[in-house]
This record gives C-alpha cells, sequence and structure tokens, in this order.
C-alpha cells in the first residue's frame, strides 16, 4: 500500500489542535483525533471508488508568520497524479486553511473574552469535505443531546465503505448508500426518529439532481446572506438555527445560532440569570457585524479544554 504527502501553508495565528476541536465534529466518524500524536485522521473516497486514508498533522513552516499542514495519504496507488492535490484540497476545505481571519483576530486583540481564541490561534471552526456530511450531521444534531447525536452520526456511518489503510474508519456513507440502506435502517438501526424521513428525502434529492448540495456549498463564498439562508433553510429537517450553523461552516459568520445552549450560556453569562429574548441576543452581538458568530462561538470557549473529553457511544 503507497503513501504520498504533501504540504499547505496556513497564515498564523493558527493551530491544528484549536481548529479540529472547534466544536464537535472531530468526535464523528469519519474523523479521528489521535491526541497523542496530534494528528487528524479521516478515511476519504476518491471519485473512483478507492478510499484513501487521510492524515494530517501541523509542523513549523518555511514561510514566516505561517504554520504548515502535512498531509499523508495512504492507499492504493496514493503516489497517482492528483490523488496527494486532491486530499489537500478536502483538507483545505475542512480546516478553511486559505481563509482569510485577519479581521477577526484584529477585533480578538479589543475584545477580552476572546484573549485565548488569539492566543490557542482558534477561530476556524472545522467541517467536513462536503456539505452532504455537513446536512445529514446537522440534521442529527437537532432536538438532541450531543451524546445522543454522536451515537446516531455514528451508526450512520457505518454505511461507508472501509479503509484498507486502516479498516476501523469508513468514507463518509454517499446518498445512494443511504437510499440503498432505505429509511428503515435509519430508524432501527441508526434510531434517527422523525429525523429518518429527512435524510432520506435529503439522499434521494442529492442523488437525483433535485438539489445540488455541492453547487451550494461551491457558491457558498459568493453568495448574500440572504440567498445562502434561502438556500439552506428550505431542506426539511434544517431550521433557522441550524441554518445559521451551517452558514458559520460555510464562513458567514453574520448571525449567530441561538438554539437551546445560546439560552443557557446567554442566561448564565450574559444576562445575570434572566432569560433573554432571542432578539435580545442578538442585539447583544450585533456590533461584531459580519464576525458576531465566531465572537460568540470563541468568546464562550472554554480555553482549558475541560469539555474535550472523548465521547463514549453505545451501539
Amino acid at each position: 500500500m503507497l503513501t504520498a504527502s504533501t504540504r499547505l501553508s496556513v497564515k498564523r495565528p493558527f493551530s491544528l489542535f484549536s481548529t479540529v476541536v472547534s466544536h464537535g465534529w472531530y468526535q464523528t466518524l469519519p474523523f479521528r483525533w489521535d491526541a497523542d500524536a496530534e494528528a487528524l485522521l479521516r478515511a476519504e473516497a476518491l471519485r473512483d471508488g478507492r478510499i484513501m486514508l487521510v492524515r494530517v498533522e501541523e509542523a513549523p513552516s518555511a514561510r514566516r508568520n505561517y504554520r504548515d499542514l502535512v498531509i499523508t495519504v495512504k492507499g492504493e496507488n496514493a503516489r497517482d497524479p492528483g490523488v496527494a492535490s486532491e486530499m489537500a484540497r478536502r483538507v483545505t476545505v475542512m480546516l478553511h486553511a486559505d481563509e482569510d481571519l485577519s479581521g477577526f483576530y484584529e477585533l480578538c486583540k479589543h475584545v477580552p473574552d476572546l484573549a485565548a481564541a488569539l492566543k490557542l490561534g482558534a477561530g476556524r471552526c472545522m467541517r467536513a469535505p462536503t456539505l452532504w456530511e455537513d446536512v445529514v450531521k446537522t440534521i442529527l444534531s437537532t432536538n438532541v443531546t450531543w451524546r445522543q447525536a454522536v451515537t446516531m452520526i455514528n451508526r450512520l456511518a457505518e454505511l461507508g465503505e472501509p479503509c484498507p489503510a486502516d479498516p476501523s474508519l469508513r468514507a463518509w456513507p454517499t446518498p445512494g448508500q443511504v437510499i440503498r440502506a432505505k429509511e428503515k435502517f435509519l430508524r432501527d438501526t441508526v434510531r434517527a426518529g422523525y429525523r429518518a424521513p429527512y435524510i432520506s428525502e435529503l439522499a434521494r434529492a442529492q442523488k437525483s439532481g433535485k438539489i445540488d448540495l455541492e453547487s451550494i456549498d461551491a457558491a457558498a463564498k459568493k453568495m448574500t446572506e440572504k440567498e445562502l439562508f434561502d438556500a439552506l433553510v428550505g431542506l426539511k429537517g434544517v431550521g433557522k438555527s441550524s441554518t445559521h450553523f451551517l452558514m458559520n461552516l460555510l464562513r458567514h459568520y453574520d448571525h449567530l445560532p441561538v438554539d437551546s445552549a445560546t439560552y443557557a450560556y446567554a442566561t448564565r453569562e450574559l444576562f445575570h440569570g434572566k432569560r433573554p429574548t432571542e432578539k435580545q441576543i442578538r442585539r447583544r452581538f450585533a456590533r461584531y457585524g459580519k464576525w458576531q458568530s465566531l465572537v460568540y462561538w470563541f468568546g464562550r470557549w472554554e480555553p482549558r479544554f475541560e469539555w474535550w473529553v472523548p465521547v463514549k457511544t453505545t451501539a
């Protein structure tokens, strides 16, 4: 089994660790964070069906004010032309490696609650390499505890093709694989409940071309806030808060996702124990303009990493 490698340079401040654990996706398959080696692993499917093991590690860069990401690809004919560069493209998407966050980091210098984010190289929110995966995981994360969400997501991930270089990892299932498993699998095995028909319908729509999540993903950076919101909120199972969360993953930080966790945090930390309205929460962060969602998220981010305990799930 062959191995290929390539490198990406990311402008500082940057930390692979801080980016990976920016939110809970790293606890869901096919991601795996190796804390001892400080490496991100993931199984990725090529268009020809080959499954590659992708390993990402941080290293010093020859470029001033940059950090490098060392990307190692292992699998059948991994040295074929274009394989390593395609994996580098996907890693760029996942880690927002090419995103200009200079405006956010300038803001961090003047907001005390963001001192940890600036010091620790946080600010990028890791996402999946495809909007299909991000949307499905978001639907499965709605109206449940995070532990339950991880369990459902990881059960669904078992539909993917195994990675020969690491059989414990599988590529994220395609819409076709979800369709073939049928809604009964989503209800009885994943135990997705009311979310099962939403995921089935999304898979069918994506497979048939009725919905083109890849096109939305590609166009997102140039879309207006309203255009992107309208494109996402129309997906069944994706409400307003989930839409704003997905917009964050797509580099639109104009609005923060207000959900039960947001209310709990705002009540406890910002409004002296009194539950605020959604309007009051949004007014509190509106002054931060296009960075307001990042200000909220990394302002409440735990700099002591106390919540980074692996989630144990049941089969």
